[in-house]
């Protein structure tokens, strides 16, 4: 990717109020995704990380399988908006033409333009059993957070997905003003490492559906949330046995869904 394409779009930016006092807001703009050529979907994201971005909303998607299933990406720009030019293998490229649907507008609960209750809640294939984490390896994490929140740290407006090791230490951030890009971004992370890391995922933000709909395509076992999640959001976690721990503030780990426990 070549960022001088970007210079003029930092994640944040200073701006005056109508005070005079200077404040550091975060950075929106439009990424516009086509696939072979053929328009997909407009996402409102944060202007870095783009790469790993377009690859774990891809795989989230069920689009692709693996980032080999991407032969190019390439980065355009039209005034403040990106376009993103995929080209997918055809082996990928035909399932998706076949269900294709619309994704205009997806930027609040995640699931706007779905044409059908179906597509809301797939049947996806659970997760294989996995122990829960050491309650006391989590009780350390919210400390190791503002060494890696580095955009949010100047803005204040920027949701954070964090891989965590087995041993409770933090080892990649993904930041971006819509959790579900953060999440994307990160599984996008992982998915392009050499040797795939294993962990555990923490959200900055409440946990929904789409959260968890994500960690199960992407086959990551462990979800921590520093917010509750919703009544759904268990009820799914427990049925693809996807480890659901919300880490309150100043209280013990609260466990709302345990792999070996799940129907």
């Amino acid at each position: 990717m070549d960022n001088a394409l970007f210079d003029d779009l930092p994640p944040s930016q200073v701006i005056h109020t109508l005070a005079g006092t200077e404040h550091t807001l975060a950075t929106e703009v439009p990424l516009a995704i086509t696939l072979n050529g053929v328009n997909h979907a407009v996402m409102m994201v944060s202007p870095c990380q783009l790469e790993a971005f377009v690859t774990g909303f891809l795989l989230t998607e069920g689009i692709i399988a693996h980032h080999r299933d991407i032969h190019d990406l390439e980065f355009s720009r039209e005034q403040d908006a990106i376009i993103t030019h995929v080209t997918l293998a055809n082996r990928c490229h035909q399932p998706w033409l076949q269900q294709k649907r619309s994704l205009a507008g997806r930027s609040g609960c995640g699931l706007c333009g779905l044409e059908s209750l179906q597509a809301a809640l797939p049947d996806l294939p659970v997760l294989p059993i996995t122990a829960l984490p050491d309650t006391e390896l989590l009780t350390g994490l919210r400390a190791q957070l503002p060494e890696w929140q580095v955009l949010n740290r100047n803005c204040g407006a920027l949701h954070g997905a964090f891989f965590v090791d087995h041993q409770g230490q933090i080892r990649h951030a993904s930041e971006d003003v819509g959790r579900h890009n953060a999440l994307d971004k990160l599984l996008g992370w992982q998915h392009h490492q050499p040797v795939r890391p294993e962990g555990m995922i923490l959200m900055t933000s409440r946990c929904s559906i789409e959260l968890v709909q994500k960690m199960v395509r992407s086959h990551n076992p462990t979800l921590l949330t520093l917010s509750a999640p919703t009544r759904l959001a268990v009820e799914q976690a427990r049925h693809y046995r996807l480890n659901l721990i919300h880490l309150p503030y100043q209280q013990a780990p609260r466990v709302y869904a345990a792999s070996a426990h799940s129907c």
